[in-house]
């Protein structure tokens, strides 16, 4: 599931002024990484267009995504409230992304100052852990729900609104597989079969829902 908390939105204007005053914009393209599990960093950034995925790497090189963020996402913000600034993931781009580098000392500055902020930051992070919570009871679900959650959460972020209905980015179908924990040829299978039942539809903009219906009947809409 994305973790869809936007910590900005939840701040008074001064306090977000102060934050974005004298950012650092940074554009990167698709499969960039821009965190490395277990390296040091104290950078913290705020997605203002794109999706990101946070993943972790077993011993044997697999791939388990804990989650998607988009617009209004923050990334880095651990390395504010641990001992340590190590980082607990890898944050690689899925589709080209356009971010906000915080300055270090404005974000000290808020933490020493507003308490409006540490109760957001503390409000994200346990967003995260019901994001997560969710996650990991939805690969418990069958093939066709945890693809349908994937392509629900892809279309939300890949724009304004959290809406269902806008298009799915187009990205791979390995990439699409490996979200929502399935191989590459059952996602491909279910696609198709999505699009023969009306599910999916192509459009000019890319694939899209056509129908919210499924998605309701398997509680994956709030």
């Amino acid at each position: 599931m994305a973790c869809k908390f936007k910590l900005l939105e939840e701040l008074d204007p001064e306090t977000r002024e102060q934050l974005l005053a004298e950012h650092r914009e940074i554009q990167i393209p698709a499969n960039h990484q821009l965190l490395f599990q277990s390296d040091w960093g104290e950078d913290v950034y705020v997605v203002v267009k794109g999706i990101l995925k946070a993943r972790c790497l077993n011993l044997q090189g697999e791939e388990s995504v804990i989650a998607l963020m988009g617009a209004g996402a923050m990334i880095g913000d651990l390395s504010l409230i641990s001992s340590k600034p190590i980082r607990s993931v890898d944050v690689l781009s899925i589709t080209a992304c356009i971010l906000h580098k915080l300055r270090a000392r404005a974000l000290q500055e808020a933490m020493a100052n507003s308490r409006r902020f540490n109760q957001v930051l503390a409000r994200l992070q346990a967003q995260r852990l019901t994001a997560l919570g969710n996650r990991l009871m939805l690969m418990h679900e069958d093939a066709t729900t945890r693809l349908l959650a994937t392509l629900l959460d892809l279309a939300c972020l890949n724009g304004p609104g959290d809406d269902p209905l806008q298009p799915i980015p187009a990205i791979a179908q390995q990439e699409i597989a490996l979200i929502a924990g399935l191989s590459r040829g059952t996602t491909s299978t279910l696609i198709n079969k999505l699009r023969s039942n009306g599910t999916l539809e192509q459009s000019e903009a890319g694939l899209r829902f056509s129908t919210l219906t499924p998605l309701r009947r398997r509680n994956l809409l709030p």
